[in-house]
């Protein structure tokens, strides 16, 4: 610790790597710094394999068919016609348009969608970092100023950092839970399908249906549910409050903090936060199984959509789940920026959720977890669906209709929802088991 603690410039100055940063911490203010989330997402998505590391050499890039756009248009136009008599969700307005975009392009799109979903937690970091009456942060006050906007910097790269590899693993728009800025366009990395198809060798246009019927299902699911975006921001408000920073761990780790090396390690290891209570793991554990059901579901309504269309879909799902389940893919990755483990939230896990109810049940009793937060399953449900199934009584006894078994569970007498699958609703995240 520097002998005179409130000579904050003076303390930053001494850290060769923040020489570098001094514009950044003096200037833009907030619990992320989107600037420098931006340039490092773009320079990542580019091809900067390490922090401060110059875009590697341009191997030929993957040059789009000519008709590329209008092929994929044609796509979704078919897939549309395919979905329709299988899902109850609702339908778009206007019908979908393909929009082919570049890496970085992607990522620099991509980082005001993904901003509520990770500014939460940077700003929980934030106000632990400044003393108030009756606390004891473990951050001199004088310094706490100077500490919010380092957490600034660090969260900002770490943001960008995430974005620019997800901008190299992605497929399409609705691959990740992010919301659309406009949900009718269809944002396709074009460069990443040609990738995954080469390396699964698998039939081109078949592979390119089932991405294009995958992308139509989440875009309902997305767009259609309008409940589902807020209550995955709500989770995630609850996580920020019920999360417990380590500010006096982050200064010990700035006392060390001298090269470029030691600020990639602590992006990547953490450490940051105290333990997790019994209510935070809660409420991860229901992000979780936001998280799992919406990539299951799709996958599991592709193979009911598909079966017997794709003479090779058999081999496209078998691909499909190897990537959903990389441990360094996509969606593991989404899951760690969102702080849940991504076994938790695995593809796979809502998969056999979908698979069995739609063995007992049909689409639209399927369809049920997407009429309410409250008709979602919990985590226990999710690995046991039977149980699921009986308490939203669809099986086990007489079936209830829609209505009834919305009234039983919000326990409103005889008042009737108000919600359904296309409504806002303005429930939060009670959703425990019942």
């Amino acid at each position: 610790m520097s002998a005179n603690p409130g000579e904050g410039g003076e303390f930053f100055g001494r850290i060769p790597l923040f020489r570098e940063f001094a514009r950044l911490l003096a200037g833009e203010s907030g619990p992320v710094n989107w600037e420098l989330a931006r340039q490092v997402a773009v320079a990542t998505a580019a091809g900067a394999e390490a922090l401060g590391a110059a875009p590697a050499l341009p191997s030929p890039a993957y040059a789009p068919e000519p008709g590329e756009q209008r092929a994929w248009d044609e796509r979704l136009r078919l897939a549309e016609l395919w979905v329709e008599p299988v899902s109850s969700l609702p339908a778009p307005p206007r019908p979908l348009i393909a929009r082919p975009v570049s890496r970085p392009d992607w990522a620099e799109a991509v980082l005001p969608q993904v901003a509520p979903l990770v500014e939460p937690a940077a700003r929980r970091m934030a106000e632990a970092a400044a003393p108030g009456p009756g606390t004891e942060a473990g951050v001199p006050p004088e310094m706490a100023g100077m500490v919010g906007r380092l957490g600034s910097l660090i969260a900002g790269l770490q943001v960008g950092g995430v974005v620019g590899q997800l901008a190299r693993l992605a497929l399409g728009q609705y691959d990740l839970p992010i919301p659309a800025a406009d949900p009718a366009k269809v944002q396709l990395l074009v460069e990443n399908v040609h990738a995954f198809e080469q390396a699964a060798d698998l039939p081109v246009d078949q592979l390119r249906l089932w991405l294009a019927c995958h992308e139509v299902i989440r875009q309902r699911l997305f767009a259609g549910v309008a409940w589902l975006p807020g209550h995955l921001r709500e989770l995630l408000e609850e996580m920020a409050r019920l999360t417990e920073p380590d500010p006096a761990g982050l200064m010990e780790k700035l006392q060390d903090l001298n090269h470029l090396e030691n600020l990639q390690e602590m992006l990547e290891g953490g450490g940051l936060l105290g333990e997790p209570s019994p209510a935070l793991q809660a409420a991860t554990g229901r992000l979780a199984v936001v998280l799992a059901l919406a990539s299951g579901y799709a996958v599991a309504l592709c193979g009911r959509v598909l079966g017997g269309r794709l003479p090779a879909l058999a081999a496209i799902e078998a691909a499909v789940d190897r990537r959903l389940s990389d441990p360094g893919g996509a969606h593991a990755l989404f899951a760690q920026l969102l702080r849940v483990e991504p076994a938790l939230a695995a593809a796979a896990r809502g998969q056999r959720f979908c698979s069995e109810v739609l063995a007992a049940t049909d689409v639209e009793g399927l369809d049920r977890i997407w009429a309410h937060p409250n008709f979602l399953p919990s985590p226990e449900e999710l690995d046991a669906p039977g149980r699921w199934l009986e308490r939203v009584g669809l099986v086990g006894g007489q079936e209830i209709s829609l209505e009834e078994g919305l009234r039983a569970l919000l326990g409103n007498g005889d008042e009737g929802p108000d919600e359904g699958p296309g409504q806002e609703s303005g429930q939060g995240t009670d959703q425990e088991s019942g």
